[in-house]
C-alpha cells in the first residue's frame, strides 16, 4: 500500500510535466496549426475533370460557397454539345457541376493578368461538411504562401487515373490534392489587371486551384506558368483575391472575407506596389479630387471624367469601371443611408459604406463595374 501511494503522485507529476512540455513547444504547436490548415485545405480542394466528345481535360478548384466551386475559365471553356464537368475529392464522390458563369479575357492567351474565372454549382454529399474559405486580401512581397491542387504531372503516377487518361471517366476517383509551398515574389501590372508572382511551384493541372497563406486563406488563384527553356527559369502566376472576389458579388455569392478584410475597388492595371505604395486590401490608390457643383469626387489614378454636369459627373476608366456622383436634394424624412441603401438594393450593389459625408457602394451590370457616390446637395448654392 505504501508503494502504491508514493507512486500516484509520480504519476501524476509525469503527466503534468507532459501536458506543460506539449503546451510551451513553439514547435508542436506550428506543426498542429499545419496540420488543421492541411486538412481544410483536403476537403475544400477540388479535382475538376471536363469531357466532351472530343477531349477529357483536368485542372483545380476550391469551395467558396455552399455547393459553389471556383476553378478557371480556361479549365471548363470550349466544351462541346453534350459536354460533361465532374468534381470530386477524398470527401466528394465524383459530383456532375453545373457552369454557373465564366469570365475569360484572356481568350488569346496573350493577356496572363486577365479575368479567367468559372463559377460551378454542385450537389454537395449529404452528412458531410465541407469548408468554405476565406479570402485576405492583404498580399505583400515575402509572405509564405502554398499552392494546392491536381497537377497532370503528379496524377500520373497514381494508380486510380490509368482509366482516366485512357478516356475511361467511370468510377472516377480522385488522387491525394498535392501541395507545395514558396514565397509571394511580387504583385505585377499585367495588360488586364494585377498577377501575384510566387515559388511554388504548380504545372498543367493546378489550373483554378488555391493559393493561400499560412492560415489557408485564399489570396489567389493559381492560372498560369511561364519557363524560359534555355534558361531554366520559371514563373507562376496567380490571379489576385480582390478580383475573383468581385466576380463572386457580381454572380449572387458572397466571398467569406477573413477579419478585418474588405473588397477594394476593381482599379484593374494599377500595380499596387508602384502605386503610391499601396496594397490591395489596404487602401485604394487615389489620384485626386474633382469639385462638381455642391460636392466632390475622388478620381482615382488612371481614371478620367467622362462627363459632368453640376450635381452629377461620371467617371471612367479604360477597363470597363465608372463612377456615379449622385446627390439628394429631398430624402422625405429618410436619412441619407437610408437613401444609399435603397439605391443600393436597387442596383444589387454592396453595402453602403460612409466616406465622409458620403455614402458610396460599388454594383455590376454587363461587366462594367461602378461606384455610386451619394450625398446631399447644398440648397443654398
Amino acid at each position: 500500500m505504501k508503494k502504491t501511494a508514493l507512486l500516484l503522485p509520480a504519476l501524476l507529476l509525469l503527466a503534468f510535466c507532459a501536458e506543460a512540455s506539449a503546451a510551451e513547444n513553439p514547435r508542436a504547436e506550428f506543426e498542429e496549426r499545419r496540420r488543421a490548415v492541411a486538412a481544410t485545405m483536403e476537403a475544400a480542394t477540388v479535382w475538376i475533370i471536363a469531357e466532351d466528345d472530343e477531349r477529357i481535360g483536368s485542372g483545380s478548384g476550391f469551395i467558396v460557397g455552399d455547393g459553389y466551386i471556383v476553378t478557371n475559365a480556361h479549365v471548363v471553356a470550349d466544351l462541346g454539345t453534350g459536354a460533361v464537368v465532374y468534381v470530386l475529392n477524398e470527401l466528394i464522390p465524383a459530383r456532375k457541376a453545373h457552369i454557373i458563369k465564366t469570365a475569360y479575357d484572356t481568350a488569346t492567351g496573350e493577356n496572363v493578368g486577365g479575368r479567367d474565372f468559372a463559377l460551378l454549382r454542385f450537389d454537395p454529399p449529404k452528412g458531410v461538411i465541407l469548408p468554405v474559405l476565406a479570402f485576405n486580401l492583404d498580399v505583400k512581397r515575402m509572405d509564405r504562401i502554398s499552392a494546392w491542387g491536381y497537377p497532370a504531372m503528379a496524377t500520373q503516377f497514381d494508380v486510380r487515373t490509368e482509366r482516366l487518361r485512357s478516356g475511361d471517366t467511370r468510377g472516377l476517383e480522385p488522387p491525394p490534392v498535392i501541395y507545395t509551398e514558396g514565397t509571394i515574389n511580387a504583385v505585377v501590372r499585367a495588360k488586364l489587371g494585377d498577377a501575384i508572382l510566387h515559388s511554388a511551384q504548380i504545372a498543367g493541372g493546378n489550373s483554378g486551384g488555391p493559393l493561400v497563406n499560412g492560415r489557408g486563406e485564399i489570396v489567389g488563384m493559381n492560372t498560369w506558368g511561364y519557363k524560359e527553356e534555355d534558361e531554366g527559369a520559371f514563373l507562376n502566376g496567380a490571379q489576385l483575391a480582390n478580383e475573383l472576389g468581385w466576380f463572386l458579388s457580381e454572380n449572387g455569392v458572397t466571398p467569406k472575407l477573413a477579419d478585418g478584410q474588405k473588397l477594394t475597388p476593381r482599379l484593374r492595371g494599377q500595380n499596387p506596389e508602384t502605386q503610391t505604395g499601396l496594397r490591395p486590401g489596404r487602401d485604394t490608390a487615389e489620384h485626386g479630387r474633382r469639385n462638381v457643383g455642391s460636392f466632390s469626387v475622388r478620381v482615382p489614378a488612371g481614371w478620367s471624367v467622362v462627363d459632368e454636369e453640376k450635381d452629377v459627373i461620371l467617371l471612367g476608366s479604360d477597363d470597363r469601371a465608372a463612377s456615379v456622383g449622385i446627390m439628394i436634394r429631398n430624402r422625405k424624412g429618410k436619412s441619407l443611408l437610408q437613401v444609399a441603401e435603397t439605391l443600393s438594393d436597387k442596383f444589387n450593389g454592396s453595402k453602403p459604406e460612409l466616406n465622409e459625408d458620403i455614402y458610396q457602394f460599388m454594383y455590376s451590370d454587363n461587366g462594367i463595374e461602378t461606384m455610386i457616390f451619394v450625398g446631399e446637395a447644398n440648397d443654398e448654392e
